[in-house]
């Protein structure tokens, strides 16, 4: 990711030199519009409708991963000077936001495939492993020592603002989640959050309370067991005492020394907190009082920042990406495609239209395929030993799915357990077929068909072809129309 903002920070330097040309036509100059297209889908959907009367580009390079792609400058350049620009609007393009917001897009129609559709949260199923979740396993064999230094920074209490209203929205997200009242979540908080300092300052192994500071040395580390699994505690005592600060201080921020191992989720954490206990009596005493830790955050950070961050880390709800795999979803974005089209070049909107129409009608006609073939099956269960971008399929005609990774999942090696999951699935259903998608190293596939006797097939789901399929033209109903047969083996 990180590497993805640099690509992205150059091209944006390199926008300021050279403007966008006037009339956005631009290749060759033909008088043609110029349409970019981020994916695979967008690109083929946007030839069908528009023929030779446009300029199609194709961002992702034929044969490339789509959800680890990154724009050069030239690819943020063209579009810039592009007249329609088409991209999917999920994870795997998040890099476009910022690049649209660098420009001056007044000239540009732009169509985000996701807003076409009803969309749906990607899911776990049953046997399937999550990113997130596997990366988040706590190992006690894994954690580290950490100097005071590791907390670093300004850090105020939460409670005032608990209590000046500034949390009420987290107060009620909470309440309604645990079906308490607000008074009795906010009370809780209060009395767990609780702290004798508003606001605390560390810097290297001294700790600052109010304009006085205080030296203190680390004293090892506590595993503690809660309602929400292991965490550890860092311990660090005062060097010499001094009035106004605690002997024994415990801060903990969720982390285990492993910053490598876990610098990628960190950078989704929203908002920097840390948990601050402190007192007289001892370590064992803090460790003791499991129901009390006071909550710091970043000074500086906004109510609404806080609230967001307490609510799910800052995250939103991570709908699927893939929405032209269903047949109607495609001709819904077609259609909106179209429309683009026509507010660019208003003269030869009656042939973008035409196309539109004849092009959604094969997209029906598709439709009706698959669902012949769903209605007159005898399961109505599949099984990818792959990710599974397939969910709007899926949903369409009604299908069960297992698999061993949602559809963006940047895994590719599964744990034996998946694995072992998935193939007693298809032993226990007698299920004739394991799919793998387009791209795939097919290794999970191929161990899952010979520990079964399933047949493995590709079930396309057009995020990308190869440089051969694009160079003699492959198009996405050709690809669709090939699923067809794939899918009845399966299911039949």
């Amino acid at each position: 990711m990180k590497r993805m903002y640099v690509a992205v920070a150059a091209a944006l330097s390199l926008i300021a030199l050279f403007p966008a040309c006037e009339g956005k036509k631009t290749r060759e100059n033909n008088g043609k519009p110029d349409v970019v297209a981020a994916n695979f889908p967008a690109y083929d959907f946007a030839r069908q409708i528009a023929g030779d009367k446009v300029n199609v580009y194709m961002l992702l390079p034929p044969g490339a991963e789509s959800h680890s792609f990154e724009p050069t400058p030239k690819d943020i350049i063209r579009i810039q000077n592009c007249s329609v620009f088409i991209y999917t609007g999920g994870e795997s393009d998040a890099w476009v936001d910022r690049i649209l917001g660098s420009m001056d897009t007044s000239k540009m129609n732009i169509v985000r495939m996701m807003d076409a559709v009803d969309l749906v949260e990607e899911e776990i199923v049953e046997g399937m492993e999550d990113d997130e979740h596997e990366h988040g396993e706590f190992d006690p064999a894994k954690v580290k020592d950490r100097p005071m230094s590791d907390f670093a920074g300004s850090w105020a209490s939460g409670v005032p603002l608990l209590k000046n209203g500034s949390l009420d929205s987290y107060i009620a997200h909470r309440a309604e989640e645990e079906g308490k009242s607000k008074a009795e979540i906010k009370a809780n908080l209060i009395s767990s959050w609780a702290s004798d300092y508003d606001s605390l300052t560390v810097n290297g192994s001294t700790l600052g309370i109010g304009k006085q500071t205080a030296a203190y040395t680390y004293r090892g580390y506590e595993i503690v067991e809660g309602d929400h699994g292991s965490s550890v505690w860092y311990k660090y005592q005062i060097n010499a005492p001094k009035t106004g600060f605690p002997v024994y201080v415990m801060f903990n921020d969720h982390g285990d020394g492993n910053e490598e191992e876990h610098h990628e989720e960190d950078e989704h954490e929203g908002i920097a907190h840390i948990h601050f206990k402190y007192g007289g009596a001892g370590f064992a005493d803090l460790v003791e009082r499991k129901n009390w830790a006071s909550m710091y955050f970043a000074s500086g950070a906004s109510a609404k920042e806080i609230a967001e961050t307490l609510a799910g880390h800052g995250h939103e709800e991570e709908y699927d990406e893939h929405v032209w795999t269903s047949p109607k979803n495609a001709e819904r974005i077609v259609l909106a495609i179209a429309g683009a089209l026509c507010k660019t070049d208003g003269e030869n909107a009656p042939f973008f239209r035409q196309n539109a129409e004849t092009y959604t009608a094969q997209l029906d006609a598709l439709d009706k395929e698959f669902q012949a073939v769903v209605d007159g099956a005898k399961r109505k269960t599949i099984v990818f030993g792959d990710r599974f971008p397939f969910r709007y399929f899926a949903d369409a005609y009604g299908l069960t799915y297992f698999a061993a990774f949602p559809g963006c999942s940047t895994e590719t090696e599964p744990s034996a357990a998946t694995v072992a999951f998935l193939i007693n699935k298809i032993k226990t259903e007698k299920i004739p077929v394991v799919f793998h998608i387009e791209l795939s190293n097919e290794r999970m596939a191929d161990t899952i068909a010979e520990e079964t006797g399933a047949k493995k097939l590709l079930l396309h789901a057009c995020h990308n072809i190869s440089k051969q399929d694009f160079d003699r033209g492959l198009t996405f109903l050709e690809i669709q129309k090939a699923n067809v047969p794939r899918l009845k083996e399966a299911l039949w």
